[in-house]
């Protein structure tokens, strides 16, 4: 009689304990999935320059620039308005950059930067920016033909200007003139 209750308990315990680790699994599957509908429906980006937080953040697919900028606390009152679009559409993985107006290593910056409208410079005025050369000057004069740019950073889609251009440049550069 011994014999039959303790292998009646032991049975017990094993279907309790497999029935925990099932509830488990499914907890865990669950899990896996509910994660992959949130990779699907937000999206991590990442914001620097004149903004309040500066970071990597994550919103619902199909978030603009201002969605970004306002998770980022707000931009700061160095913000130049004229160097973003705040209704592009945000793309998973992108880093944005709001420019100064005011030349960020002087303390006593009191003139405004001077700037080239990317979408409207001709190529001997964005040769004046340092960073470019002539040849990368005619290629965004070149590339800007077929696409209107919506970033700064998509100048690094023009044949010729990397990451380290982009750099150089972004501060000297606006997307759009006052009166837009």
């Amino acid at each position: 009689m011994k014999t039959i209750l303790i292998i009646v308990l032991i049975t017990m315990a094993c279907v309790a304990g497999f029935g925990a680790i099932s509830k488990f699994t499914d907890a865990s599957a669950s899990t896996t999935t509910s994660q992959k509908k949130d990779d699907a429906t937000t999206l991590s980006v990442s914001i620097s320059g004149q903004v309040v937080k500066p970071g990597t953040y994550k919103l619902q697919a199909g978030a603009t620039l201002v969605d970004l900028i306002e998770a980022a606390g707000g931009t700061n009152t160095n913000a130049d308005e004229l160097a973003f679009f705040p209704d592009t559409i945000l793309e998973a993985k992108g880093e944005y950059y709001i420019a100064p107006i005011y030349d960020n290593t002087s303390a006593c910056a009191t003139s405004p930067i001077i700037k080239c409208n990317l979408n409207k410079a001709s190529a001997e005025e964005l040769n004046k920016i340092a960073g470019f050369t002539k040849t990368a000057s005619a290629a965004v004069v070149s590339y800007r033909n077929s696409v209107k740019f919506e970033t700064l950073e998509q100048v690094q889609e023009v044949s010729g200007i990397g990451k380290a251009t982009y750099i150089s440049v972004r501060d000297k550069l606006t997307l759009k003139d006052p009166a837009e």
